[in-house]
């Protein structure tokens, strides 16, 4: 069954975007200008999840969250906030939550943020879940339906942040990460944080590289990718796949799955 999306925001063109995209992706979408009309959608209506601005007119989004907090039907609903600004995150933060999307609005990052939370909402009752982070959106896709094909849950992420925090709720089987990451948490940062808990001892860590033939050619990118898989394996990782080939990559991820 489609889930039922609500948006509120009092930017047209942001709200235009995202219901446009999350509609062609399947779902039901609501639109709210303000934070008085999402209560009074989130009242009438089951919502499955919510992408909330933070300043609105009326009532702004920190009274919007702390309103659902407050009754059972709405507590636990989804929400993931919209903002560029480090403070109103930060603060949300605070609040307990967990999901952030920057603005100005990216289309394809709402989607796979969305589809991460859901994915993640039906781990819990999967066996064999398995975790893939990758900054390269298509790439993280294409690995997630190879290995759906095969029958397992897949949760796909690009925030090292959330796949950490995802990987110690959920304790997935097997964890693929791209191990030419880079930002604020390289791979290699990420394997250490993978192998920090014992909760995670039997969780599996594969790496994989989406370098494009040519590149690979360089010396520059094939130095740089044997020096990031030698740091990953140094802090944990248990096998390096490759470059993604999607023919033969459940070839390999399947030995680990066991």
């Amino acid at each position: 069954m489609a889930k039922h999306i609500l948006i509120a925001d009092d930017e047209p063109t942001v709200v235009a975007l995202a219901k446009q995209k999350l509609e062609e992706h399947g779902y039901f979408v609501e639109t709210a200008r303000n934070g008085k009309e999402a209560m009074r959608i989130v009242n009438s209506l089951a919502i499955d999840l919510i992408v909330l601005d933070v300043v609105m007119p009326v009532m702004d989004g920190v009274d919007v969250y702390k309103e659902l907090k407050k009754v059972p039907r709405t507590a636990d609903i989804p929400i993931v906030i919209m903002t560029d600004n480090r403070i109103f995150r930060e603060s949300f933060q605070t609040l307990g939550v967990e999901h952030f999307l920057p603005k100005p609005l990216d289309a394809e990052k709402l989607i796979h943020k969305v589809e991460y939370i859901f994915t993640c909402a039906e781990f819990g009752s999967k066996n064999k879940q398995v975790l893939v982070l990758g900054a390269d959106l298509e790439i993280t896709e294409s690995i997630g339906k190879t290995l759906e094909a095969q029958s397992l849950v897949v949760g796909k992420s690009a925030d090292p942040i959330d796949f950490i925090s995802t990987c110690l709720i959920l304790a997935p089987k097997v964890v693929i990460v791209d191990v030419l990451l880079r930002g604020d948490v390289p791979s290699y940062e990420v394997v250490k944080a993978v192998r920090c808990f014992s909760r995670l001892k039997d969780t599996k860590v594969l790496l994989y590289t989406c370098l494009a033939p040519e590149d690979m050619d360089s010396m520059e990118g094939i130095e740089q990718l044997k020096q990031f898989k030698d740091f990953c394996m140094e802090a944990g990782a248990d096998k390096y796949l490759g470059r993604f080939i999607p023919a033969t990559f459940w070839d390999t991820v399947k030995n680990f799955l066991a």
